[in-house]
């Protein structure tokens, strides 16, 4: 009787571990296109953030080289 109890007990965990699996992959290929813009829109805001803080760190204007300065 407990042997019977055992595997009732085994056979419900991995009906419960399979469906779970089943679930998690019918969601993700269910989304996958949304998933996909999304990162792709995450990866292209960051891009556009790295780029602006880039430009705020250069100063507005130029300084001229040594070599560039004509001397009379």
């Amino acid at each position: 009787m407990r042997q019977t109890a055992k595997m009732n007990a085994m056979r419900s965990g991995l009906v419960v571990v399979g469906a779970l699996a089943f679930g998690y992959l019918t969601l993700h290929l269910g989304f996958k296109p949304f998933l996909e813009n999304a990162q792709r829109t995450m990866d292209l805001e960051l891009e556009l953030e790295h780029k602006k803080s880039q430009q705020q760190q250069q100063p507005p204007f130029d300084f001229p080289d040594s070599s560039s300065i004509v001397r009379d």
